[in-house]
């Protein structure tokens, strides 16, 4: 093996320059062209697509343009962050993971999440290439008018749980949550890839609305058909390909963002991308552009510094709802009449290196993004916002509820730190793909 793989210049000039505090002691997402559905938005434009109200602008110059393309696959592997890239490349240590190190670094950069930085925002603001404030998903869980109840946004449940879907009969459309449509919708073909057993999930038909659907249970037939989509004829052959992959997520928030988790899984995921480049003949991968990137980073959260709202009596008696959004991002909504009272409450009471901030603030501060807006968007979200300091979180157990007693999941997200606002974005051709040294 050579040296150790370094990050080049630019890429590390780039994530001190979106790590800047940008809103108060915080970064922000940069819609104006760092952040991922600026990716989702150029890799639509890279086919053809045509742009329309509410659609941010693609990537910035500072990424690169993509080549003559006639399919963009899109690949959004939950918690991608830039922090745990950065852990991939430190942490490669056998010749195959040195090699997938060394064949990512030339195309990977630093990019923006959305905020909150959660999986429901992020994806389907990377679906309809759009920002939370647009799309209306604004938190894993939100209060919706409609339902009058705080629903789990990736499960279509009350927040304290229930069967998948409880919230959403057959009756059920995307437009009943979100007013704009995905990029499947503005006329070019569209397959979306993600795991079997999320076929017909309402957030399925959110998300993918427009797109054909394409279950698969593992990576060899995810290899397999994506193999068989792009082997077709190219008049044939899908404009957009939309792909998931969560696992990686899942191993962080039972042990924590470990790097050598994160080295395990992004080897063995962009191998099987790099079997399906190298399987097909030339003139198959010839037109194929491709972007990897993550929906949030992830921190650990240490038990003793989660804060337990429903076991503060105060604050519950302040609150119309029970807090709502992420443990690293809560919104809270006051009873009538008792919003100084909340303020006070906040200003007073939170533990030291806990910020908060009013709901407005944070929409003029373009945390969600710029206009249109979803005309929902502020009773959705409440009165303030909470943000924890590093280590911490709030979160809300309903009384008598199962679930979460016996299973801390000490990976967290959400949050404004770059942590967790820095993702990885991986712009690559799937020639370039086919000639990794694997």
């Amino acid at each position: 093996m050579g040296g150790k793989p370094v990050l080049p210049e630019a890429a590390m000039r780039l994530a001190s320059s979106l790590s800047e505090p940008r809103w108060g002691p915080y970064p922000r997402p940069r819609y104006d062209g760092y952040s991922i559905p600026n990716a989702s938005v150029s890799a639509f434009d890279s086919v053809g697509g045509i742009g329309g109200k509410g659609l941010l602008p693609g990537l910035a110059p500072a990424y690169p343009k993509a080549g003559d393309t006639t399919t963009a696959i899109v690949v959004l592997v939950d918690s991608f962050g830039w922090k745990l890239f950065t852990d991939v490349v430190a942490g490669a240590r056998t010749a195959t993971e040195r090699a997938v190190v060394d064949g990512l670094i030339p195309h990977a950069l630093p990019v923006t999440t959305v905020f909150p930085a959660t999986t429901s925002s992020a994806l389907i603001s990377l679906s309809t290439g759009t920002a939370p404030g647009t799309h209306g998903i604004v938190g894993y869980t939100q209060y919706m008018p409609a339902w009058g109840a705080i629903l789990n946004t990736l499960k279509m449940t009350p927040s304290w749980g229930g069967p998948r879907d409880l919230a959403a009969g057959r009756g059920f459309k995307p437009q009943d949550l979100m007013v704009v449509p995905t990029l499947f919708r503005r006329g070019l073909s569209s397959v979306a890839l993600t795991k079997y057993e999320f076929e017909g999930s309402a957030f399925t038909r959110m998300l993918y609305d427009g797109a054909a659907f394409q279950g698969y249970i593992s990576q060899s037939d995810l290899a397999m058909h994506l193999t068989r989509i792009l082997s077709q004829p190219r008049p044939k052959r899908p404009s957009l390909i939309w792909i998931y992959w969560d696992l990686l997520d899942s191993v962080h928030h039972v042990n924590g963002p470990l790097g050598e988790l994160a080295v395990s899984e992004i080897t063995h995921l962009f191998l099987t991308l790099a079997s399906v480049a190298s399987g097909l003949g030339k003139d198959d991968r010839t037109g194929i552009t491709m972007w990897v990137t993550g929906d949030h980073g992830q921190v650990e959260v240490r038990p003793s510094l989660a804060v337990p709202a429903h076991n503060d009596e105060a604050l519950m008696a302040l609150l119309r709802r029970p807090p709502s959004g992420e443990r690293r991002a809560a919104f809270l909504e006051a009873r009538s009449g008792r919003k100084e009272d909340l303020r006070r409450y906040l200003d007073t009471r939170l533990p030291q290196g806990w910020h908060f901030f009013t709901v407005e603030e944070v929409v003029k501060g373009d945390l969600l993004g710029p206009e249109p807006r979803h005309p929902e968007l502020m009773d959705r979200l409440g009165d303030f916002m909470v943000i924890p300091p590093p280590g911490a979180a709030m979160y809300y157990r309903p009384p008598g509820s199962r679930g979460a007693e016996d299973h801390f999941l000490r990976g967290a997200h959400g949050g404004l730190s770059s942590d967790e606002l820095l993702v990885t974005l991986v712009s690559l051709s799937m020639e370039d793909l086919a000639r990794w040294n694997l």
